[in-house]
């Protein structure tokens, strides 16, 4: 779920929702609370939108994405992978594909269980008529263009965060090695050779 929703509500609501409404259970919920908060979901993560990255993280996955990324610090892994080997490549080709074909109908079932939770989670919180003025919020000009550009200026920030603080994490990080290692040699001694 996008984070726009987090700047927006401040201005589009005025009062918190009704306390009877906070406190039903998902199956109490009415018809219409449900229409109007599936509304609202489809303008925050439209279906299409969310298919078109699911696909795309899949096809990542399908490419190495992930298994490269699980194996990235490992020292033997760098290595092999510094030297272009292809046989390297063709490994990770096939890992991909098995963790997609693996992974894909999970992620598939996880995105409609999200997409399911989230209409009962705003359901249950919001009032029809906080709903529906969300709704209509993200359907004027500057909401059209709030749900256009937050993801946009979500990974700027990113960016400009990881670039004034990755140096500093990476430094830490490699100043902590010698440490983690001596804590882990303690804990996992080398065995001794066999007579």
């Amino acid at each position: 779920m996008r984070m726009l929703l987090a700047l927006a509500l401040p201005v589009i609501t005025a009062q918190p929702a009704a306390a009877q409404n906070a406190a039903q259970a998902p199956a109490q919920l009415s018809a219409a609370a449900v229409a109007s908060a599936t509304v609202l979901i489809d303008l925050l993560t439209p279906p299409a939108s969310s298919k078109a990255a699911l696909d795309q993280q899949l096809a990542g996955v399908r490419q190495g994405n992930l298994i490269r990324a699980q194996l990235g610090n490992n020292p033997r892994f760098k290595e092999k992978a510094d030297k272009n080997d292809p046989a390297l490549a063709s490994a990770l080709s096939r890992m991909g594909a098995q963790q997609a074909d693996a992974l894909g109908p999970i992620y598939t079932e996880t995105q409609g269980a999200v997409r399911a939770t989230s209409v009962q989670a705003y359901a249950t919180n919001f009032t029809i008529a906080e709903l529906n003025a969300a709704a209509t919020f993200y359907r004027t000009p500057v909401g059209t263009k709030l749900l256009a550009t937050q993801p946009r200026i979500a990974a700027l920030v990113n960016q400009r965060v990881q670039q004034q603080y990755a140096p500093r994490l990476q430094a830490a990080q490699q100043g902590l090695a010698p440490k983690l290692d001596a804590e882990l040699k303690a804990l996992f001694p080398p065995v001794p050779a066999a007579k």
